[in-house]
């Protein structure tokens, strides 16, 4: 027993005698290794105060709250490009081609439902040339999404090229604007051939930026092309109404 209070009192002066006489040797470590646990435990705590709860509810859009009739209108639908061409690429989901028909195909749903006659001028994922998009009809929307090199541009736009398309593209864009989650660049006349070549309302709608992050990730959502479903059919009861 006295053999070991000796030994655990040499190791005492001998720590004292290191603290005191070596601080250039372990301060600068004890500084680093101090630093360290703070801002360790510290980014955890951020961490955890702004862990997500688990309690938010999904954006849907129900479409039992507003009923459309639309009874006795052919209503074209052509979503852009689609086999050989994918039109703009996607960083975080599906091609353009893509992602206008999956609007498409959810327009003209409830179109039926709302008594419209439809046109699709595809369903699927095949290639159709710009002139066999001249399609007879009383309403043509032709459905694009757009990019460019820049990632800057954001929003949507609705085109018409003849001046008897340009009561349909402004409703339209006015009916985007209730529910679209992205700026509204207004309306504007475009010599688009698939609205070029119709002499009856027709417009062309670019939804989004592919090129954009925000426009993009929300391009690829069901419950932001359920949106834009809303808007559609919005602005053709505000354009139908007038």
């Amino acid at each position: 027993m006295n053999g070991l209070k000796a030994f655990l009192k040499k190791v005492g002066q001998f720590l004292i005698w290191f603290l005191k006489t070596k601080k250039h040797v372990y301060v600068k470590p004890l500084f680093i290794f101090v630093t360290s646990l703070i801002f360790i435990f510290s980014f955890i705590y951020i961490v955890k105060s702004y862990e997500p709860k688990n309690n938010y509810q999904n954006i849907t859009i129900d479409f039992t709250e507003k009923k459309y009739d639309f009874k006795g209108k052919t209503i074209v639908i052509d979503p852009g490009h689609g086999g050989t061409d994918p039109g703009a690429p996607s960083y975080y989901g599906e091609n353009e081609a893509t992602i206008v028909l999956s609007v498409a195909l959810k327009l003209e749903k409830v179109l039926k439902q709302s008594n419209a006659k439809v046109v699709m001028v595809r369903s699927s994922n095949k290639t159709v040339e710009l002139d066999d998009r001249e399609v007879d009809g009383d309403i043509f929307i032709s459905l694009h999404s757009d990019a460019f090199e820049s990632p800057e541009p954001t929003g949507f736009k609705t085109f018409y090229t003849h001046d008897n398309q340009k009561d349909l593209a402004t409703a339209m864009n006015e009916g985007l604007d209730r529910y679209a989650l992205l700026p509204n660049n207004g309306v504007e006349v475009m010599g688009y051939q698939v609205t070029e070549q119709l002499d009856y309302p027709a417009t062309l709608v670019e939804l989004g930026f592919l090129s954009n992050d925000v426009d993009d990730y929300l391009l690829n959502t069901d419950d932001y092309q359920n949106r834009l479903v809303k808007g559609l059919l919005d602005g053709l009861e505000i354009y139908l109404e007038e």
